[in-house]
């Protein structure tokens, strides 16, 4: 590598030793009764800092005092480089699934760029035009006195010049001012601490390559003459470019529930490689990502993360990596048209009723079904999906009943396994369970049995091991099936536990619903682990003790 490449790799070397020295104190004795309470304790621990921190991997189920207090532990990660991946993050040994590779708190937090009304402390989504804005620079706040800390005083200062003390609710203002802001505090973070230029100046940023694509317009138009003629700033135009190419390559986004969302700017997580089948997934809690191993990593193997949503068809994700990334995948399933056998992107033919459409190699060539080599053009297919996605934009997804008929609609015209299809499937999955399950009809609990059955078997071929879409789905279907179960043994529906017999208990081995059930949640809990609905699967245990076993008598 040339001398300046080493000395990027260098600073971010230096940042990733120095942040792994960050160890906590050993918790007092007493704390060994709390292993249960393990996320928690790590939150009290860690949260308070104000940078990054490296662990050597922690696995939750080991005793506190292993964890916090042993220092001859191997790091986990370590940077490598080459002429075609650049930086990029590699197993320092073996690791296994479930472990915490690294944790660390954000350089910056704003709002999404495009977003809404967000407020800019603590990134509430705020609604219509109810909110009060900043007493000072009238920036959207979900409240005069928000506890929250995004919004500085020195930020306050700069955003009196952009009007919006006079105009509170202008929607295309507050869309610029969530389009500039993080670039902003990273700017004004630079500025007070010299040593988070030298980190972010290590980042990649794709300045160059976007200078003459849309998004280069886009920051100089909207970013650039914004900060420097109306805000003022003493930022060069060129410094500003490159802060905007680094979130935009870098960023992560990032939810704290209750309607906040926002994006994130990380180091340690920014050198992490794509993978359309990573390696890793990440947890955000109480302003801390937790990057943990979703399978077996061999040391030596790259440390990946899904920079798009793998349950995206390959040609969707290959746009969004294209425009928002600058780079194009060539992993195994990018290169097979069955999607490892999903048929995500495949569609409905219309000459059999059982035949797919797969797409070809070249965007342009014509689609032919593999059963009976029927072809169609396209253009024809490109207008379907888009047709599909359209509808899909349109859905209410607190309405299951509409949502149920765009599933019925779009089944019929993509075919059941095309990616819109299955987005629809999950929103389902959501509609229905967002109801109190006192509520909620044996058909539909019955329904979303059949439909988490049937995401679960897509997540084990795209996204295996430890993944929150297959915690998410178990949780829904333990919900679902804890309730079947809860009126199968008061009676309430005759029909459940023969309903339950035939769907659930063709496991080979298995002696009870119960015991499917509590292996289910078990699993659950191991994945959520860091996840804001762990209190859900901890509920849904709860009620199992109230549970005699039904069994699964073998027909």
């Amino acid at each position: 590598m040339d001398s300046g490449e080493q000395r990027r790799v260098t600073v971010l070397e230096r940042c990733l030793g120095s942040l792994a020295a960050v160890r906590p104190a050993p918790p007092p004795l007493q704390e060994k009764v709390e292993a249960s309470n393990f996320s928690e304790w790590l939150q009290l621990n860690y949260c308070p800092t104000k940078h990054s921190e490296i662990l050597r991997s922690l696995q939750p189920q080991e005793q506190l005092t292993f964890a916090a207090a042993r220092e001859d532990e191997e790091a986990a990660v370590e940077i490598h480089w080459t002429p075609v991946f650049g930086r990029y993050l590699v197993a320092a040994r073996n690791i296994t699934a479930g472990e915490v590779l690294f944790r660390e708190a954000p350089l910056v937090v704003g709002p999404k760029a495009g977003a809404g009304a967000t407020c800019l402390a603590c990134l509430k989504t705020l609604p219509g035009d109810t909110w009060e804005g900043c007493e000072h620079c009238g920036a959207p706040l979900c409240r005069p006195q928000c506890g929250g800390k995004g919004h500085s005083e020195r930020e306050c200062g700069l955003l009196t010049l952009l009007g919006l003390k006079h105009e509170p609710q202008n929607t295309s203002r507050i869309r610029q001012l969530n389009a500039l802001l993080a670039p902003l505090r990273v700017l004004l973070l630079m500025e007070r601490t010299p040593a988070v230029k030298a980190i972010v100046d290590a980042l990649q940023s794709h300045v160059e390559e976007r200078r003459d694509l849309p998004i280069g317009w886009f920051v100089e138009t909207h970013i650039v003459a914004v900060l420097q003629e109306r805000l003022r700033v003493a930022f060069a135009a060129e410094e500003i470019r490159r802060v905007c190419g680094v979130c935009d390559t870098n960023s992560y986004q990032v939810s704290e529930g209750e309607g906040r969302v926002g994006r994130a700017l990380f180091v340690a997580a920014s050198l992490m490689n794509h993978s359309c089948s990573a390696n890793t997934q990440h947890w955000y809690r109480d302003g801390v990502m937790s990057v943990r191993a979703v399978v077996d990593i061999p040391e030596g193997a790259p440390v990946t993360y899904a920079y798009t949503n793998v349950l995206w068809g390959t040609r969707a994700r290959a746009a969004h990596l294209a425009t928002a990334k600058l780079f194009t995948c060539g992993c195994e399933r990018c290169v097979d048209p069955t999607e490892m056998g999903s048929h995500i992107s495949s569609v409905k033919c219309r000459e059999c009723p059982q035949g797919l459409m797969l797409p070809p190699s070249a965007a342009s060539a014509p689609w032919q079904c593999r059963a009976c080599g029927a072809s169609v053009s396209a253009i024809a297919i490109d207008t379907l999906v888009r047709a599909g996605g359209a509808a899909l934009g349109r859905l209410r997804p607190e309405d299951a009943q509409s949502v149920s008929a765009t599933l019925a609609h779009l089944t019929l015209l993509l075919g059941d396994t095309h990616y819109v299809v299955v987005e629809v499937k999950h929103a389902l999955v959501r509609a229905i369970m967002a109801t109190s399950l006192s509520d909620i009809t044996q058909v539909d609990l019955e329904r979303v049995l059949d439909l988490t059955s049937d995401l679960l078997r897509l997540a084990d071929r795209l996204q295996p091991g430890l993944t929150k879409i297959r915690g998410m789905l178990l949780l829904e279907r333990s919900r679902a099936l804890a309730e079947l179960l809860l009126r199968c043994n008061t009676g309430t529906v005759g029909e459940t536990a023969a309903y339950l017999e035939a769907k659930i208990c063709n496991i080979p081995g298995s002696a009870t619903l119960l015991q499917n059930l509590t292996e289910d949640l078990a699993k659950c809990e191991e994945i959520l682990l860091y996840d804001s609905r762990l209190s859900e699967v901890r509920e849904v245990k709860r009620r199992l003790e109230t549970l005699k076993p039904v069994s699964c008598q073998k027909r």
